[in-house]
């Protein structure tokens, strides 16, 4: 499981020290302190009710309520970026379903977004009652696949919820979608409101990236958002050369809805020698609109987060990146194994006579292990 996903942002970091740079404005330098300055402050201090961010990122809206005003802000793409230079890594969505759905009569909302899903994704999928709720809901239904997989859930029910159903998926979720734009016109026909969505670009041989590269881009300010620089948090060992354990460099803050992270995905799977790099873009809903149009251009909408990924123009091939994760997951298992049980199979080729059949006859069981259950289809292809 990408624990980038599951942990909660650390607690952001400052800078110690300020240099001048050639411009003028202040550029942090890379530490791991707490940032103290108000970083995602980006409106435009004039222009009106309506405009964008600095960075030219988002479009700004000022609501007005009687004495209270409100920021809703809404990512804009880059339209000379390619759709294809990212991809969908996780969705989630809120739905407010009507009295009487389209069909006429009163369905269950829950089933009625299943179907959806059962139709748009790969392979069997079933809807399983967790037994608890979820985040003020009621009740929580995973999505699980043939294999056993959790792959999302739909959450409904709770006093507080006002009649809502919730839709998470996962990483492992969106690679089963077989129709991103499907997707897209079904949020539209039935109003569902995007509330979380990642946008993911794999380096896979770092030829784009590296983290010292990400690093030195974040010193020379070229995440700088109209003379303010976003917080920064680092996670990893970033003081010993080559080290085997993945680095993370997060940028910007998720309570504020957007935030940047670059990491060694190849070495969180497992291989410590990997130069795979994830750059991923986190949006989230509050007090911003996500509009569904990111389903099919998450490309553009990536490269137009931030100046500083303008450039981006390597194409993503879905297949590729999973059966690479599929091999890298699948030899750091057969490491483990072979630490765990690599001497007992020793000892039990002698006994059976070196009849290597018999004996792995005798230890094999049904299933897949847990970690390897988001790849198990692709196993034909690790080889």
């Amino acid at each position: 499981m990408d624990h980038h996903k599951e942990s909660p942002c650390a607690t952001p970091a400052r800078s110690i020290a300020r240099t001048d740079g050639s411009d003028g404005a202040q550029r942090p330098s890379f530490s791991n302190t707490r940032e103290t300055q108000k970083a995602e402050s980006r409106i435009p201090q004039s222009g009106g009710i309506h405009g964008k961010t600095l960075d030219g990122s988002e479009q700004v809206r000022i609501l007005t309520d009687g004495r209270y005003q409100r920021i809703e802000l809404t990512p804009l793409p880059l339209e000379t970026a390619h759709s294809e230079v990212a991809h969908i890594d996780y969705l989630a969505a809120t739905w407010s379903p009507p009295d009487l759905l389209p069909s006429g009569g009163k369905a269950n909302p829950v089933l009625r977004i299943f179907d959806h899903l059962q139709a748009l994704l790969s392979g069997s999928v079933s809807l399983v009652n967790a037994g608890h709720g979820w985040n003020g809901y009621k009740e929580q239904h995973d999505l699980k696949t043939q294999s056993g997989l959790r792959i999302g859930w739909i959450a409904c029910g709770g006093d507080r919820q006002r009649g809502t159903v919730h839709l998470e998926l996962t990483g492992s979720g969106c690679a089963l979608v077989t129709s991103w734009q499907a997707i897209k016109d079904w949020f539209d026909e039935d109003a569902l409101r995007i509330t979380r969505v990642d946008l993911a670009h794999d380096d896979i041989e770092g030829k784009t990236f590296s983290m010292e590269k990400v690093r030195d881009m974040y010193q020379r300010g070229d995440f700088n958002c109209g003379g303010r620089m976003p917080t920064h948090n680092v996670v990893g060992d970033w003081f010993t050369e080559g080290s085997p354990k993945g680095r993370t460099l997060y940028i910007g803050r998720r309570e504020n809805g957007k935030m940047l992270r670059f990491y060694e995905k190849g070495k969180e799977q497992g291989d410590s020698s990997s130069s795979w790099i994830r750059c991923e873009l986190e949006l989230k809903g509050k007090n911003r609109i996500i509009p569904t149009e990111v389903l099919i251009h998450a490309g553009n909408y990536l490269a137009g987060s931030y100046p500083a990924l303008n450039f981006l123009s390597l194409l993503q091939d879905k297949i590729r990146t999973i059966t690479k994760a599929t091999k890298i997951s699948l030899k750091s298992a057969i490491e483990n194994g072979r630490q765990l049980v690599g001497k007992l199979v020793n000892v039990m080729m002698q006994v059976a006579g070196g009849d290597a059949f018999d004996v792995v006859n005798q230890l094999k069981r049904d299933g897949y292990p847990g970690r390897l259950l988001s790849e198990a289809r692709f196993y034909g292809r690790a080889s």
